[in-house]
């Protein structure tokens, strides 16, 4: 979070702005309210998993069709990926899917209620590759611990990257939080049974490496 006030209410009223306009879109309009999740969907969901940066939606689709009793929360703030993702959602007429298009790495602890997702999902994040631009990288160590914050007990967190020395910081970073446990192994390069984005794919088909993460918060 920033710490000079007037850039933070700046940023605040840009990041409530959005042309796009859908009733499965969450968008926040008082600061320091938290979002409803709970009232957000239908009835009969009974977890809730957070996406952050969906893309054009592959996977949270995909996942959406087969457990519909799941809550599926997409934070992307490239409108016309949501868009994309509309249609789809409207298509196979799920109803078990809701956006955010806010920035999340401004306002992410202001926005959700805490303990509140069975999973977070961080496909390919940009990987910032020069040095100098490392600060700009998603997962760090405040990143990290809110994430943590909106984990349920039990909770999971996957991540995936193609880019090497990003894995290696992220797993590094990972080791110095407790709540963060891992089984047998710290990463794999195949995760099954998962759906790959057309990204994925992509990085695939390049014969690239793709690293993949799983982390589980202790009950």
């Amino acid at each position: 979070m920033l710490v000079n006030p007037e850039i933070q209410e700046k940023l605040w009223k840009f990041t409530i702005r959005t042309s796009y306009k859908s009733d499965y879109l969450l968008q926040p309009n008082e600061r320091g309210k938290k979002i409803d999740l709970k009232n957000s969907f239908p009835s009969r969901t009974k977890n809730f998993v957070l996406e952050l940066g969906s893309g054009w939606g592959e996977v949270a689709i995909e996942l959406a069709k087969n457990d519909q009793e799941t809550g599926y929360l997409l934070m992307e703030k490239k409108v016309n990926r949501i868009i994309h993702t509309e249609k789809q959602r409207k298509t196979l007429g799920l109803e078990n899917i809701r956006y955010m298009t806010v920035n999340f790495q401004w306002f992410f602890d202001e926005l959700l209620e805490k303990e509140i997702f069975d999973k977070i999902i961080i496909n390919f994040p940009d990987p910032w590759p020069k040095k100098k631009h490392h600060k700009n990288r998603l997962m760090q160590p405040h990143m990290i611990q809110q994430i943590s914050s909106l984990l349920k007990p039990g909770g999971e967190l996957l991540f995936a990257t193609d880019y090497g020395p990003y894995a290696r910081k992220t797993i590094s970073l990972l080791r110095k939080f407790p709540e963060f446990l891992w089984k047998d192994k710290e990463y794999e390069f195949e995760r099954p049974g998962f759906p790959i984005s057309f990204f994925e794919a992509e990085k695939r088909s390049e014969g690239k490496r793709i690293y993949y993460l799983k982390r589980t918060k202790p009950l």
